[in-house]
């Protein structure tokens, strides 16, 4: 069963690579969120500017990050606000980071009210490897998780599991909420004839890594060494007689 599960794993991480190098050289499709957005905004008009921030608020607040681009609703977002002009571009800059704001401050406060309880009972030994992580790095994994889809969607959570206060929070995720807004909704407002192509890329470079990604956790799942033979000592042999 060992070597079977060895061989699972290695078929779906080389599977999941190469799946990433053909999207790459585009030799394999994948969704055209880009066009999708961009036909999304152009039929919902002024309402956009509701949308954005819902979908920015959604991405970080309740795990939505498995099924939205953060990124790509950036750059929708200041497509349409090139077609408002610059006022339209700060007012949508300001809705979205303060709608990224409050998705970390919810999920956070959600992480001190449930996560806690359940890592305690499930998983008492990463309960406190998790404390040990944000008392060393909280900072730094609050500021650059925001870069990140998946830790985007799950970091304040994680670290409300952990006891990080709301105040311990807010300075990270303003500071990378802003710089997160601004530039992926600058980016949009800047390309905004060339909207598809520069989204069609973004797109391409999220699935790839996704993959790369879902490659690595599967190698390193496998070569972990069993918990008996990592985290428990050899029980010593009594002396013969």
């Amino acid at each position: 069963m060992p070597r079977a599960g060895t061989l699972v794993a290695a078929v779906a991480a080389v599977a999941s690579v190469g799946l990433a190098v053909a999207i790459a050289v585009g030799a394999v499709g994948y969704p055209q969120l880009a066009q999708t957005l961009s036909d999304a905004v152009d039929t919902i008009g002024w309402w956009v500017f509701l949308a954005a921030p819902a979908l920015i608020f959604l991405e970080t607040s309740v795990f939505a990050g498995w099924l939205i681009h953060g990124e790509l609703v950036l750059m929708a977002s200041g497509l349409a606000a090139a077609e408002r002009g610059v006022g339209g571009l700060v007012l949508m800059i300001a809705l979205v980071w303060a709608a990224a704001v409050a998705g970390d401050v919810t999920s956070l406060t959600a992480g001190r009210l449930l996560g806690r309880s359940f890592l305690e009972r499930r998983a008492p030994r990463a309960a406190a490897t998790v404390d040990a992580f944000f008392v060393r790095h909280g900072g730094k994994a609050l500021f650059l998780g925001r870069f990140t889809g998946l830790l985007r969607s799950t970091m304040p959570f994680v670290a409300g599991a952990s006891g990080v206060p709301v105040r311990k929070l807010l300075p990270y995720s303003l500071a990378s909420g802003f710089v997160w807004s601004v530039t992926f909704v600058v980016i949009g407002y800047v390309a905004a004839e060339s909207f598809e192509r520069v989204g069609d890329a973004a797109s391409r470079v999220a699935f790839v890594a996704l993959l790369v990604v879902t490659a690595v956790l599967i190698v390193r799942a496998r070569m972990r060494p069993p918990r008996s033979a990592a985290g428990e000592p050899a029980t010593a042999c009594p002396p013969s007689t």
